[in-house]
């Protein structure tokens, strides 16, 4: 056997990190690793795609060679793609384009290789690491739970550029590739196989030996590759002018909601109908050019931003004293707390949902039940695992026994009396000291929570959003008294339900609320002033949100949205001062969604019974009603956002900025594309912001007047 390194000889022991590996074995199958065995994560730097180079063109050198293995350099590892690091750096898009051509070359050698090439993939194997697998002749799949397959590019801004427009849409059809690229899709074992991505899914035990079949197999046809066709309507709607119908399709979903503000999915629409239209060297070079392009757009480099943020708030729940939650109680079968204990039972966690009425407790059960069945339909789940998580959901109108407890949490009405009441009842009937004593508030103090129990260091806020199954963001709130080792460990429950946690210190609103009462509250006001609910929604949408505020309000609720402004006014009189819809939309019990409608109809749309209550409010003004342009609603409803945000980081609430961008898109969904608010806010310029927030407090009111630490900032740009 010959072992190699890139392009010189060395021993197991002494491989290098951030390098390939091969080795030739007696049957004459070289297996090339794309890592050394200590490299958890593997991704395409500079030094790996040289090295990868190197190695097979080393490879296709060797007399005995009759196949090659593309494999991750262990178990759960393949590739998770190109190095962000080098996205972030490119800032010409020529060179953007030569990283393209470069690395799309090295991959085209594995085609060029007159044995077969068999991908072994086992764990990630995203953008550029399944672009090279697409560029071997078979893909065999390990059934490890770590494993995924497919091409997330657009979700940084950009495409697959290494080739992987071409080669995915002429080994899958048209319409498939544009759901997979254009969507980001992540693919799983069956889902894999089923879509033509992979030919075959095997145990992971098995995998080696299973790409090496492959091999034998092709070997004893004299074949190097699999004789593929599409067929049926993947064929009508690639390869002729029927994929018109297809190309149409994908372009009306990408000139709706936010898709319009992202270009890659348009040039990615471009590119993969490139591969049944132009001869493969002109298509490359497309996908090249299209990825120099967007590689250097602002929407990409704010995207690329957020990621490292998302990366590095994984890095929260790692810290010294952070514990596994082994088991929970919640207590609260509202739709928070039904939705917070499904979470827990999908993750593995032994849960216990308590409330004083039987009746919300079972429709959770049921609620869970038929999500769970939603994706044991799509394929993503199966029959026993379904059943597993209903296993460890119990329900119960009585605590039961709490010494096991490893994590009690609420998720009752915002009421401080009756939080402090049920902590208290849950410390006297038996959970242990070293348990953590949880709050979902989205507004009342944990410090006052702390005040009411006993060892009031293991006291946390865990502010889910609602519907928790969908909402990324948790705040881990810290009390006064809360130690980072509570802290870490709800940081860790948070990443271990798939959410990004960002430490925010106890104040009125915390982070998300405080920042969104402005922005509701002056919606309402724009209402009253005589602005339609669907002038301002849409244009808030225009801007990029995924909702506007009326409908915002319509699904929070106006009870909550009183409830949250009172607590803001309390803390700060003279800027948050709450509109008088909220209270007379409760009065009037049209609180939204929850009541059957609210500004809007029960669905969303049209007039709802809030309405009304609109018009009495607008007849009782002594003043006209307006209508306010776009400029007016952008200034009023986003700049005064910018500036609590800042206000935020002045007063300690969040440790940086990267805790305001990660924080706001992921609690209210802040444009994405923009990078966050404080990117969005230089872009616009703080200057700008300014200047526009002191006339509207000369014109408007004086609630519009910026602090400080924002004034401040603008002068020193």
């Amino acid at each position: 056997m010959t072992t190699n390194v890139a392009s010189s000889p060395t021993t197991a022991a002494d491989k290098p990190r951030g390098v390939v590996h091969w080795s030739l074995g007696q049957d004459g199958i070289a297996v090339l690793r794309l890592g050394s065995t200590d490299e958890t994560v593997v991704t395409f730097t500079r030094d790996r795609l040289l090295s990868l180079d190197a190695a097979l063109q080393q490879i296709g050198a060797e007399p005995r060679l009759r196949g090659v293995v593309l494999a991750g350099p262990g178990p759960g590892m393949f590739c998770a793609g190109a190095d962000i690091g080098l996205i972030q750096d490119i800032t010409d898009c020529k060179d953007g384009e030569a990283a393209a051509v470069q690395g799309r070359s090295i991959f085209q050698r594995c085609r060029s290789l007159a044995v077969p090439v068999v991908a072994a993939i086992e764990g990630p194997c995203l953008g550029g690491g399944c672009e090279l697998a697409l560029f071997a002749d078979v893909r065999v799949l390990s059934d490890h739970p770590a494993t995924q397959i497919g091409l997330p590019e657009v979700k940084l801004g950009i495409l697959p550029g290494f080739g992987g427009t071409f080669t995915l849409a002429r080994l899958v059809g048209l319409p498939k590739a544009l759901d997979l690229v254009l969507n980001g899709k992540l693919l799983r074992g069956k889902q894999a196989a089923k879509a033509g991505l992979v030919d075959r899914v095997v145990p992971a035990s098995k995998l080696l030996a299973a790409a090496k079949e492959e091999i034998e197999r092709l070997a004893q046809k004299g074949r190097k590759h699999v004789r593929r066709k599409l067929r049926g309507m993947a064929y009508w709607l690639s390869c002729t002018p029927l994929r018109a119908l297809a190309v149409r399709k994908a372009r009306q979903a990408l000139q709706q909601g936010q898709a319009r503000f992202y270009p890659a999915p348009q040039k990615a629409l471009q590119c993969l109908v490139n591969a049944f239209t132009l001869p493969a060297e002109r298509a490359f070079a497309a996908e090249a050019k299209a990825l120099g392009d967007l590689i250097v757009t602002p929407v990409s480099k704010g995207l690329v931003h957020l990621f490292f943020l998302t990366e590095r708030s994984k890095r929260l729940g790692k810290q010294d004293g952070a514990l596994d939650v082994q088991r929970a109680l919640v207590v609260g079968g509202g739709v928070m707390g039904a939705g917070i204990a499904g979470q827990f039972a999908e993750k593995g966690l032994r849960t216990r949902l308590c409330d004083v009425d039987l009746a919300p407790l079972v429709r959770a059960k049921a609620r869970l039940q038929q999500e769970l069945d939603k994706r044991q339909r799509r394929g993503q789940l199966q029959a026993h695992e379904v059943q597993a998580v209903q296993d460890r959901l119990a329900i119960g109108t009585e605590a039961g026994h709490l010494g096991s407890t490893d994590l009690w949490l609420e998720a009752v009405v915002e009421d401080l009396g009756v939080k402090q009441k049920l902590m208290q009842a849950a410390v006297a009937r038996g959970l242990r000291d070293d348990a953590i004593l949880a709050t979902n508030t989205s507004s009342l103090s944990v410090t006052a929570m702390q005040r009411s129990v006993p060892h009031p260091e293991r006291v946390v806020g865990i502010h889910f959003f609602n519907p928790p199954e969908k909402m990324p963001l948790v705040e881990v709130i810290r009390g006064e008294d809360t130690t980072a080792a509570a802290v870490a460990t709800a940081c860790r429950l948070a990443l271990r339900l798939g959410k990004f946690p960002v430490v925010v210190q106890d104040a009125p609103g915390f982070l998300v609320n405080r920042c969104l009462a402005p922005y509701v509250n002056e919606a309402a006001r724009l209402l009253l002033e005589g602005t339609s609910p669907e002038a301002i929604d849409r244009a808030m949408l225009d801007f990029g949100m995924p909702m506007g505020p009326c409908r915002l309000l319509d699904e929070i609720g106006f009870d909550v949205a009183t409830k949250v402004s009172a607590v803001m006014h309390a803390a700060f009189p003279q800027r948050m001062v709450p509109c008088e819809l909220f209270a007379a939309m409760t009065t009037a019990k049209a609180l939204g969604q929850k009541t059957g409608g609210g500004i809007y109809g029960a669905d969303g749309t049209g007039d709802g019974p809030g309405r009304a209550v609109l018009a009495s409010l607008r007849a009782q003004r002594a003043t006209p009603g307006r209508e306010a342009g776009r400029g007016e609603l952008l200034q009023r409803l986003v700049y005064p956002l910018v500036d609590e945000a800042f206000r935020c980081l002045d007063e300690g609430l969040v440790a940086s900025e990267d805790d305001l961008d990660l924080g706001l898109v992921m609690g209210i969904g802040f444009p994405p594309f923009t990078g966050g608010i404080t990117w969005f806010a230089r872009r616009e310029g703080l200057a700008n912001i300014t200047a526009a927030l002191d006339a509207l407090a000369r014109t408007v009111g004086p609630r519009f007047q910026p602090s400080d630490g924002l004034r401040r900032r603008a002068l020193a740009r």
